[in-house]
């Protein structure tokens, strides 16, 4: 495997190989910042390494494994981000024998890149790609270059460098529907003038060793007697919707309540039966990745059967829905595809919302008042510019108190007095307020119960690390719970390494010490590990749970 080094400024490509096998995702991520990025500087500055990064499984026909990691330095929190997405990048990556490309500087004037091999790669005027919507972007990229490349685009947004900006990926049909959206990295990518990253697409090869495609049956086979699979194959990410309800930890109307009264409207059976009943373009079943056994996302049509948005996932009904208040999956969806469209992240936007209803700029459950707020961003307004900004600086601005936010980045769809090891993630991950740093709503514990949350949610950031570092669907952990030697087989079949017992937790804690060790540096101390004040002293109906987590255990988390 290589390494692509590409500095913009010059125009000069360096290629590394890369032997170790688990030097990959968000591990590659974090040990490339702490070697390479200075951690004091400006987020937005040319000196800001963007990274793209591929698993050790990329390429090969094993489900659901194939996710890309982007990194950086985030704009909204001032640390270091790894935020990753489906799609096919990083499928197009390892076809090329490459693990990594790694941006340093900015372009002179706005480009695209294309890698068409690790010593075949150009880049060329943006031309008339710049300006547009991401959706137009993808279609004028396939119709110039073809449909042999996989893409990562920026929208409006991230040409704004606003840090709510996200990154969108093409998926199996070619189309930018799967996002790396968390941290405004798509800012980091516009402010290296850089409007899209197109990978030729080729096969991989299969390892020669007999035992690979056995290795690989037998995870599939756990996968398949996964009884959870069928649900998400069915009812996709929106069927947490009715989970967190009945824990009382749906966000709504910014963190008011934990339950919203038109939850079974924007539930996922609601969501199945409107893609079903309409028909036309619509699926309740559709995979991010050419191979994928899970299929989780979808596509929703309108009331006429044309596709409305390309997925509409359970971190959009509930940020965009329950906590605006709004109830209808039509106008969730409208607001879903026009944040797509512009390039922009669906939970940061869905607390910005939330905090500019605060502020008196619209009204809890009006759809419409948020679809015109975000026009503003489109038309490139002030006041869109700084909804932009994400919730922590409108708040800041506009001297709202409820906002939120950890380390500036908003909370996603699951209140922390509800679900508390969840809310333990939030505070005290490395990556800011992110539930794919650590979920903890589908253990089978009390969620209103202080005792053992801390535990809990140290736990599954650092599975989440190592799964982030192999570039694994977060969904295949119930698969392969206490079996990590379904993982390890496969690398064994394929690279020949032998791991020892506990491999697996060991290159997760070794992600977060490295994360955290570049967030001290960038003067992110354990101070920062905590929720907002609201979040502790306010009962959240209907059951009056505070975070009542102390401050000592959360800063006690890890180890110093």
């Amino acid at each position: 495997m290589f390494v692509l080094r590409i500095d913009l400024r010059a125009n000069r490509i360096v290629r590394d190989e890369l032997e170790d096998v688990l030097s990959a995702g968000r591990h590659f991520i974090a040990r490339t910042l702490n070697d390479e990025c200075d951690p004091g500087i400006d987020p937005l500055s040319p000196d800001n390494p963007l990274i793209f990064t591929c698993g050790p499984f990329a390429g090969w026909p094993v489900s659901s494994a194939g996710r890309l990691s982007v990194g950086g330095k985030s704009p909204l929190t001032g640390g270091i981000k790894e935020s990753n997405a489906g799609g096919e990048l990083a499928n197009a990556l390892a076809g090329l024998d490459c693990r990594a490309v790694i941006l340093y500087g900015a372009l002179a004037e706005p480009g695209i890149l294309v890698v068409n091999a690790v010593d075949d790669v150009r880049i060329l005027p943006a031309g008339e790609y710049w300006g547009l919507d991401t959706e137009a972007c993808a279609a004028r990229l396939r119709a110039d270059f073809g449909s042999d490349y996989a893409m990562a685009v920026i929208g409006p947004a991230g040409e704004m460098r606003l840090p709510a900006a996200a990154i969108c990926v093409s998926d199996a049909r070619g189309q930018p529907f799967r996002f790396a959206a968390r941290g405004g990295l798509a800012a980091v990518m516009g402010s290296k003038r850089l409007k899209a990253v197109l990978v030729r697409r080729q096969k991989r090869a299969l390892p020669a060793n007999p035992a690979f495609l056995p290795a690989v049956r037998e995870l599939h086979k756990a996968i398949e007697q996964n009884p959870r699979v069928e649900t998400l194959r069915k009812y996709g990410t929106a069927s947490t919707v009715m989970l967190t309800q009945s824990w009382g930890g749906l966000p709504t109307r910014n963190f008011r309540q934990g339950t919203f009264e038109q939850a079974e409207q924007i539930s996922g059976e609601a969501v199945y039966r409107l893609i079903t009943t309409r028909g036309g373009e619509g699926t309740p079943t559709e995979a991010c990745m050419r191979v994928c056994m899970i299929q989780c996302s979808n596509i929703f049509p309108d009331a006429e059967g044309r596709r409305l948005v390309g997925k509409l996932e359970y971190e959009t009904l509930a940020m965009c829905g329950s906590n605006l208040g709004i109830g209808e999956p039509d106008t969730i969806a409208r607001i879903n595809q026009r944040c797509n469209e512009l390039g922009l992240d669906t939970i940061e936007m869905g607390t910005t919302l939330g905090v500019a209803a605060e502020a008196g700029l619209m009204e809890f459950g009006d759809g419409e008042r948020a679809l015109e707020l975000l026009e503003e961003i489109a038309r490139r307004t002030p006041l869109g510019r700084l909804l932009g900004q994400g919730c922590a600086v409108l708040g800041r601005v506009l001297g709202v108190e409820r906002v939120p936010a950890v380390k500036g980045q908003g909370v996603p769809a699951y209140d922390p007095r509800a679900i508390k090891g969840t809310g333990v993630t939030f505070a005290t991950s490395p990556m800011g307020a992110d539930h794919t740093a650590g979920l903890t709503v589908f253990a089978r514990v009390d969620h209103h119960a202080a005792e053992g949350q801390v535990e809990l949610s140290r736990q599954a950031q650092i599975d989440r690390a190592a799964f982030d570092a192999l570039g694994l669907c977060a969904f295949l952990m119930g698969s392969t719970a206490g079996r990590p030697e379904l993982l390890l087989n496969i690398l064994r079949a394929g690279y020949g390494v032998e791991l020892g017992p506990g491999w697996l937790e060991e290159l997760g804690r070794q992600v977060i010490e490295m994360e955290r060790a570049f967030n001290l540096r960038a003067g992110i101390t354990p101070a920062a590990d905590r929720l907002p004040a609201f979040f502790e002293q306010e009962p959240l109906p209907p059951h009056g749970e505070t975070f009542d987590i102390p401050p000592e255990a959360l800063r006690d988390i890890w180890p110093a």
